[in-house]
């Protein structure tokens, strides 16, 4: 029997060690192509049917954006909002509401209105705000008016409308009491 020197055990050793570590090591095998097909149940089944309703053409669902004589539509304008905040507006439409302030109330909000493109109102409606009390009492509810306003979200006494209002400057054909005489004017 022959004897076997520290360095040769030590030699021995670390080589058994780095065969189990390398054999450890190795990354997994990927799986094969063949664990993932499906079952050949499923092969006899029809194909899934996919039921998605039908693309629609946005363009031609924008309400127009004008009218023939060139006045902006209040849908047309809200539906298009981005593109007129912070400029002035030239809008057509219908008084559909206008705030009255309660009798009894001690405080009241500012003086303001809707307008929509129809006597009846419809799905949009602009805020017309910025009104002084003379104006307030002036405008007719059903009546049309073409109102000339900065477009905006928010206004100076407090108003705000992420979907846009308009802030009123002057409207076509209202006419105004005269401070002065008590006679309406132009």
């Amino acid at each position: 029997m022959t004897r076997k020197s520290p360095l040769g055990v030590l030699c021995a050793a670390l080589l058994a060690v780095s065969s189990l570590a390398t054999g450890a090591c190795k990354p997994p095998e990927p799986p094969k192509v063949e664990d993932f097909e499906a079952p050949a149940l499923a092969s006899n089944l029809p194909p899934a049917r996919v039921d998605l309703p039908p693309a629609q053409k946005l363009e031609g669902s924008l309400p127009p954006e004008t009218h023939p004589d060139g006045k902006m539509r209040v849908d047309g304008l809200m539906t298009r909002r981005e593109k007129y905040f912070g400029q002035k507006v030239v809008v057509r439409g219908f008084l559909v509401e206008k705030y009255e302030c309660p009798k009894e109330s001690k405080r009241c909000q500012h003086p303001h209105g809707y307008l929509a493109d129809t006597p009846a109102g419809g799905d949009k409606k602009l805020l017309l705000a910025g009104l002084t009390e003379s104006v307030n009492e002036a405008l007719e509810a059903g009546k049309e008016y073409v109102v000339t306003g900065t477009f905006d979200q928010r206004t100076q006494d407090g108003f705000v409308a992420s979907i846009g209002l308009l802030i009123f400057e002057s409207a076509e054909g209202l006419v105004l009491p005269d401070p002065k005489d008590g006679k309406k004017r132009r």
